[in-house]
């Protein structure tokens, strides 16, 4: 499978106050943690980010956002066009307790006849990231931006082929950092704590 591994860190954060991909948590920003967990599963990382951001201390590619102020679908978008007939795990900076294991299931479970997958909750809630999306999605994003449609839950919602891994949600690990309380307030997840998976395809 010709698969890249993508960091979304193109953000306002404005909820954080600054450049959350900066952020410190347990002595690494989450930026490089991201980059760290895409580099653990043998992928080449890349992050894509907008014009006004610049990472010298990476040692990876950084592109910037082909259209700006356009959210993570904006991003998918730049991914998208930078690697053709690609299968792109595509992560965002700000979820540090997301597991290898966790990311590696996406990767395993993934088809490449299918769309995208992605995790659920029992009722049918999407969870767009992590997950793992076909480069071949761009056109349908492109129009999706066109229409001023900008939400990442509707395009997985309106694919025909897809597959959902259910969770429970049991642990933080699907959290995102938002503001700086909530990275003060995240720890590793207990392994108990580890949300049971099961896939579905539609």
């Amino acid at each position: 499978m010709r698969m890249k591994g993508i960091v979304l860190s193109g953000g306002k954060s404005s909820r954080f106050g600054e450049d959350k991909a900066l952020a410190v948590w347990n002595g690494v920003t989450l930026l490089e943690r991201a980059v760290f967990k895409i580099r653990r599963l043998d992928l080449e990382p890349v992050v894509v980010t907008n014009c006004r951001r610049d990472y010298p201390f990476l040692d990876c590619r950084i592109e910037r956002d082909v259209v700006e102020e356009q959210g993570p679908l904006g991003g998918l978008l730049t991914a998208c066009g930078l690697f053709p007939d690609h299968s792109l795990l595509v992560l965002t900076c700000d979820m540090p307790v997301i597991s290898d294991s966790t990311l590696k299931r996406l990767i395993d479970t993934h088809n490449r006849e299918l769309h995208a997958t992605v995790f659920a909750t029992p009722g049918e809630g999407v969870l767009p990231f992590p997950g793992v999306y076909e480069s071949g999605l761009g056109d349908l994003i492109r129009f999706r931006l066109r229409q001023e449609q900008h939400s990442m839950v509707d395009l997985i919602r309106a694919l025909p082929k897809k597959t959902l891994i259910t969770t429970n949600l049991d642990s933080e690990e699907f959290g995102n950092v938002n503001t700086k309380e909530e990275l003060r307030s995240i720890h590793w997840p207990a392994r108990s704590n580890q949300p049971n998976l099961a896939s579905r395809t539609t």
